[in-house]
């Protein structure tokens, strides 16, 4: 993909995620300096939408992202060279600290920061912690009884899930894992999932961030490796 191509499709997936107004042309000229005119902007939307990165409702309408463009997005945020600046550790300090303490509130209190389904699982101890699923529902942009319930069952079955897919995170060496919209622990279509395994000896526990699609992969993924590296960090101690 081009780099124009690129940086366009990623503003107005960051715009989308932002507002939840359709991506357009007009509106990308005005927020973003791309130096070419929005006449030129829209055929560059033209062909993400062939591409099957943007979907449209219909012609006069603007775009919105599809799985896709969620994947593109989000596999651009985990090859970043995350820099672990204070500016990050304060953001997340308090719940970084909470997560050595107390693991019950640590879920319970990530759950409020970012409005979304947090659990946590320990397969040695077969310890379940859940929160966040009446903030979840009440994001969720849902047109059907069946959505709801999908959402209601995937949390209802995680940890069950967790240990059926053992042969999945055993060999996964790369975490987080970020999943849009069904993923080896989840059914529901509308909603995307963050997932972090750590280890310490014979010791696991999983960290499950489920929200909807039109989450904020940044801060959410910004998160994940802050808390990775703090326990990284007192692992080697």
């Amino acid at each position: 993909m081009r780099d124009r191509t690129r940086e366009i499709l990623e503003a107005g997936v960051r715009q989308f995620i932002k507002t939840g107004l359709p991506i357009t042309s007009e509106r990308l000229f005005e927020e973003y300096d791309f130096g070419i005119k929005p006449a030129m902007i829209r055929c560059e939307l033209n062909a993400l939408d062939e591409e099957g990165y943007l979907e449209q409702g219909h012609p006069s309408g603007g775009r919105r992202p599809t799985h896709k463009a969620y994947k593109f997005f989000v596999d651009g945020l985990l090859s970043e060279k995350e820099e672990s600046s204070r500016k990050v550790r304060q953001a997340f300090g308090t719940l970084v600290s909470l997560f050595e303490q107390e693991r019950k509130m640590f879920i319970e209190h990530v759950a409020d920061a970012f409005d979304s389904l947090i659990a946590g699982y320990e397969p040695k101890r077969e310890e379940f912690y859940g929160s966040g699923l009446s903030d979840l529902m009440t994001r969720m942009e849902l047109d059907s009884k069946d959505e709801i319930l999908q959402i209601v069952e995937d949390f209802e079955n995680l940890s069950s899930r967790i240990e059926e897919e053992r042969r999945w995170w055993e060999q996964e060496s790369s975490w987080p894992q970020v999943f849009i919209g069904g993923s080896p622990l989840t059914r529901s279509r509308n909603t995307s999932i963050i997932v972090e395994r750590f280890d310490r000896g014979n010791e696991k526990f999983f960290f499950v961030m489920l929200g909807p699609t039109r989450m904020d992969y940044q801060k959410s993924i910004h998160f994940f490796k802050t808390l990775e590296q703090s326990f990284v960090d007192k692992k080697e101690k």
